[in-house]
């Protein structure tokens, strides 16, 4: 086991052994909370790789998602549908409407991709750092789709998605197996969309599962891409990844790449506005800040990048800090009232 999972493990075991010494006449639940615990710990890499859908050479379905979150309803939508046995996941958990995407289909791009990242959003990110132990990285994972399998793309309306799925779509140019494309945003806006109700979703991972359901059941009906679509979507991602620019945005349906200063004044507003009705002395928490950054920006954006331009507008002296920024939780800022 990896120190994280260690670290979680033990957390979980001393928890239970707490809610024990609190509430002694559960012992039937602490038995059962343990021996839980216990059959966590001891599944096999084979077992885990399995629970998480990870496709094999029987897979008759592969979808390719983008982001945890994404994965994790697609995951629950064919366990519900009972499709565990011919159906797979790979999941890209990259935010791709974010840090460089120039030449990202070429080692030399995922370095560039890589030092940036480290530089900026994550110190700890590698190329590889979203792999289970032991299993094969995304890349990897669709160069093992087998020849009889159907690749479903999970595509969306935001820059995240539409570069990742034009991303892989260039990664498999060469492939010969049936590829669609479907757009569950769409879908269930079309679907469930009424005068009196409108709900919109930023990105495919804010759909319930319950309502993706209902998309596998319109896959049905969805044309396998032709090779004009394929080879128009593959000059698409090699038009993305000429530029060096780091932030996307989704505008007018389209992705449309600008400076990564973009959207510094709308944080700095977000500052002011939360500055203006505290009745403190105007420090706010940075976490606070970024959630209602995040919370009211139609962009699926993420949180680190806009802490990384809070951190810029700090060393611009455009924000005050109290704290010590080494993690959201531990400084606070307000408006350089000298500026």
């Amino acid at each position: 086991m990896e120190d994280q999972d260690v670290r979680q493990a033990l957390l979980a075991y001393l928890y239970t052994v707490k809610q024990y010494k609190e509430e002694p006449d559960q012992k039937d639940i602490f038995i059962s909370d343990i021996v839980h615990i216990y059959n966590e710990l001891v599944v096999t890499p084979e077992e885990a790789a399995k629970q998480r859908l990870v496709p094999n050479r029987k897979t008759e379905t592969v979808h390719i998602v983008f982001g945890h979150s994404t994965a994790g309803s697609v995951r629950q939508a064919i366990k519900q549908l009972s499709l565990q046995k011919s159906d797979g996941i790979i999941c890209f958990p990259d935010l791709f409407s974010v840090g460089p995407i120039w030449k990202l289909h070429e080692p030399e791009g995922r370095r560039y991709r890589e030092e940036w990242m480290r530089t900026h959003l994550d110190p700890e990110y590698t190329d590889n750092n979203f792999t289970h132990h032991g299993e094969l990285n995304p890349i990897q994972m669709v160069q093992q789709i087998p020849e009889q399998a159907r690749i479903v793309i999970w595509d969306g309306d935001s820059a995240h998605e539409k570069i990742g799925s034009r991303y892989v779509q260039y990664l498999l140019k060469e492939y010969k197996n049936e590829i669609i494309e479907i757009n569950a945003v769409r879908i269930c806006e079309r679907k469930y969309n009424i005068p009196k109700h409108q709900q919109y979703y930023r990105h495919t991972g804010e759909i319930r599962t319950e309502d993706l359901i209902e998309v596998f059941h319109e896959m049905k009906r969805i044309y396998p891409l032709t090779t004009e679509q394929r080879s128009k979507y593959e000059q698409e991602w090699l038009r993305y990844a000429e530029s060096k620019q780091v932030l996307r945005l989704w505008d007018n349906g389209e992705v449309n790449t600008v400076e990564e200063n973009y959207l510094d004044d709308y944080l700095l507003h977000t500052v002011y506005k939360l500055q203006s009705r505290s009745n403190q002395d105007g420090f706010l928490k940075a976490a606070r800040i970024v959630g209602e950054a995040m919370g009211y920006l139609e962009q699926y954006i993420g949180d680190s990048f806009f802490e990384y331009r809070l951190r810029s507008l700090i060393y611009e002296g455009k924000l005050e800090i109290r704290g010590v920024p080494s993690a959201m939780r531990y400084y606070s800022v307000r408006i350089n009232l000298s500026e």
